[in-house]
């Protein structure tokens, strides 16, 4: 990098990572190779040595306005490796990603870079890593360092000329709502980088507890037709056995004995099928009905909608209790364990993100997983890492 930070002005950066888990940054086997960097009139791309680092870091808290495509990522990753934290108050973000999503009108979800340089007319993204290497399961820090640092220079050199265009075509409402998206940016790097803090123990418990009084549940309503296999996590079977509808069930009938080879002797089974009719315990709500014929819907609304009789109450009850039961389980205390140690996280972190680039409304959305919607009654499970 020939210019430093007290006299580069607008700086665009990028970072090329290694692809465990699509490079995620908080994966516990990630790796940056190299970053990448294009102010007016310098580009060039360097692995991370001490001598690039420390210009790195005096560029990015020197310039004035830092440029990058899904730049909340990069920031992740140039703290991580060079310790560069951002301050809200003396910089300035443009994430290339964020204006086109709003120069659509906040319609087109999750903006390619590709796709905004085809549509700007700045011609194309270098593809060649993309397919000799990484679709061929060839990590980033093995592609011939020619090849990668070209790569990595262009996409710094597109984002930046990328800024240019879109500070030209879009309005100056636009403009002044992607500043303001770029301080919201910032913070939630901040809260992405921190994460939330889980008891994870507690939730293997729960996890059991929960597990088994899903399992006497199950026991109940199966006495009300003891001779039916039901699935109770099946929405077909449950469609049926709420109101009304076929059950098939799978059984073997013996017709005979083989006569030869290694089974000469044992018996001999075909599979037959065996239909239960049930009846109606409950009517179903009016425009109900899913597109599979005879079926209706058994989500949890629609459940806690349905008008049982005296007699059937209790069962619409258990099933109401089972199916609350089923999504805590499924969606909170096995679902944080499933994703935190998918995602490679340190345990007891749940590093979910906070997405700009979905909703039409500008609303903030949450996944992997969605911390906006932690069940309430599992509030106990986390807990702040600042003592009392």
């Amino acid at each position: 990098m020939t210019a430093t930070g007290s006299n580069i002005s607008q700086l665009a950066i990028d970072t090329e990572n290694n692809t465990w888990n699509t490079g995620a940054p908080f994966d516990e086997r990630f790796k940056s190779v190299c970053y990448s960097w294009a102010t007016e009139g310098s580009s060039g791309a360097s692995t991370w040595s001490e001598d690039s680092l420390a210009y790195l870091r005096d560029a990015v808290t020197g310039c004035r306005v830092l440029i990058g495509f899904n730049l909340k990522y990069d920031l992740h990753v140039i703290r991580k490796v060079a310790g560069i934290q951002l301050d809200i108050g003396t910089h300035r973000i443009w994430d290339c990603q964020l204006a086109e999503f709003v120069r659509s009108n906040q319609k087109l979800r999750y903006p390619s870079l590709e796709g905004a340089l085809i549509d700007h007319d700045l011609g194309h993204k270098i593809d060649v890593v993309k397919t000799e290497y990484w679709d061929k399961g060839i990590q980033t820090e093995d592609v011939p360092w020619e090849i990668l640092s070209e790569y990595a220079r262009v996409d710094a050199e597109r984002t930046f000329a990328l800024y240019k265009r879109q500070l030209e075509v879009m309005t100056p409402e636009q403009i002044r709502l992607v500043w303001l998206m770029g301080m919201d940016l910032l913070i939630l790097e901040e809260m992405e980088w921190n994460g939330l803090r889980f008891n994870e123990q507690l939730c293997a418990e729960r996890s059991e507890e929960i597990t088994r009084e899903i399992h006497e549940i199950s026991g109940e309503l199966s006495r009300v037709y003891p001779d039916v296999p039901i699935n109770f996590s099946s929405g077909d079977h449950l469609s049926a056995f709420l109101y009304g509808g076929t059950i098939t069930e799978i059984q073997k009938e013996h017709i005979g004995f083989f006569k030869s080879g290694q089974k000469i002797g044992e018996p001999r089974y075909k599979n037959i099928e065996v239909e239960h009719q049930l009846p109606r315990l409950v009517e179903p709500l009016p425009r109900s009905e899913l597109k599979k014929k005879g079926f209706y819907a058994t989500n949890a609304d629609t459940l806690l909608k349905l008008k049982p009789s005296k007699k059937t109450k209790h069962i619409i009850d258990l099933i109401q209790k089972q199916t609350r039961l089923e999504t805590l389980l499924s969606k909170t205390y096995k679902g944080l364990i499933k994703v935190r140690t998918e995602q490679m996280w340190k345990p007891g972190e749940l590093h979910g993100q906070f997405n700009q680039v979905t909703v039409a409304t500008g609303r903030l959305s949450s996944s992997g997983p969605n911390l906006q919607n932690l069940d309430g009654q599992a509030q106990d499970l986390f807990h702040s890492r600042y003592p009392d």
